[in-house]
């Protein structure tokens, strides 16, 4: 019996210990679409807008002009469901040599995908609806935050985010493994 003992306390610290290795795994035999394409309404990120205050910091600083906004709003799917949040936020400053923007994404869904991504772009001016839609960009996200048992966790996609007048949409194509 001790013998038993032993080697069940053994056998249980082993699968504790390899259950960090198997979660992945037990989210790639989901069944999921390799595609996934969520959308927000402009209008509805447009409203939530805040601007943080900027100023230069050296006398002598090459910046004209800045501002610093962020908003957020909710992600809907193929269905017109609601089934996440999407934030932003937006630092944008005016040089000689143009208006220079750093965009940082944020994306959860009630799925499990959470993913952030950064957009680095030019503008052609400081207006809201120039600094939103530079927000459309083609790049590689991984899945890399995880919060309980995450079906998503370290995979791989190209994301093309897009907008018409209305709508941005993110467009998440799974690429190479699925775990």
């Amino acid at each position: 019996m001790v013998f038993f003992n032993r080697y069940t306390r053994f056998f249980l610290l082993l699968c504790m210990s390899l259950w960090q290795y198997v979660q992945p795994m037990l989210g790639s035999m989901l069944i999921e679409p390799q595609t996934i394409t969520y959308y927000l309404y402009i209008e509805d990120f447009a409203v939530s807008f805040i601007q943080i205050p900027t100023s230069n910091v050296s006398g002598s600083s090459t910046t004209i002009a800045s501002s610093y906004l962020a908003g957020r709003a909710q992600i809907y799917d193929a269905n017109n469901i609601p089934v996440g949040t999407c934030s932003a936020s937006f630092l944008n400053m005016q040089t000689a040599d143009g208006i220079f923007t750093d965009i940082s994404n944020y994306l959860v869904a009630d799925s499990g995908l959470i993913v952030t991504w950064f957009t680095p772009t030019t503008l052609i001016n400081l207006e809201l609806d120039s600094i939103i839609n530079s927000m459309v960009t083609d790049c590689t996200v991984v899945a890399t935050t995880k919060v309980g048992v995450n079906p998503f966790f370290n995979q791989t996609f190209n994301l093309i985010v897009s907008s018409d007048d209305s709508k941005i949409y993110f467009k998440f194509t799974r690429t190479g493994m699925i775990f």
